[in-house]
């Protein structure tokens, strides 16, 4: 890492979507049992109870999607990846607002589950808005002589701690 001039990925975004990654295991898991709940104790019209396990399937599917393209566009500081990480963030979100207000039940630890996954969507999806423009600045290029000076700092660095070892 001593031929760059600095690191332009973001540290906050990327904790982010390590808590997100737990935290979307965490919902699905929850969700599951809320529904298999909701099917013994509630009556369901004829396709909804289905329906509503599929959506759950596909948002928690689009959601890894999601994280994967936000991890890998923020460390490897590539926009295009972050901007399909704000797309696939913006189906996430219509995927939570439904859970929020439009399934046949809702439940008051749904509204709480779906309203915390809601917030951490917005805030990745802020912080990636950021350091896409962080990124988008222009970032000093080291030229070969730049480079070449470095490799030596770092070669007399090593050896120097080889002696006092």
């Amino acid at each position: 890492m001593f031929l760059t001039v600095s690191d332009q990925s973001s540290t906050a975004l990327h904790l982010l979507l390590r808590i997100n990654r737990n935290y979307t295991i965490f919902w699905f898991i929850l969700e599951i049992v809320l529904f298999i709940f909701k099917y013994y104790h509630l009556t369901y019209g004829t396709n909804a109870f289905g329906v509503e396990m599929a959506i759950i399937f596909m948002l928690c599917f689009n959601e890894f999607i999601r994280q994967f393209f936000g991890i890998k566009g923020n460390l490897m500081l590539q926009t295009s990846l972050l901007i399909l990480f704000i797309v696939y963030g913006i189906f996430c979100i219509v995927g939570f607002i439904f859970f929020l207000v439009l399934q046949s039940y809702i439940q008051r630890v749904e509204i709480l589950l779906s309203g915390i996954g809601l917030a951490l969507i917005l805030v990745e999806i802020l912080l990636s808005i950021i350091t896409i423009i962080r990124n988008s600045r222009a970032m000093p290029v080291l030229t070969n002589e730049q480079k070449v000076e470095r490799m030596q700092q770092a070669t007399l660095r090593l050896k120097s701690s080889k002696k006092t070892e």
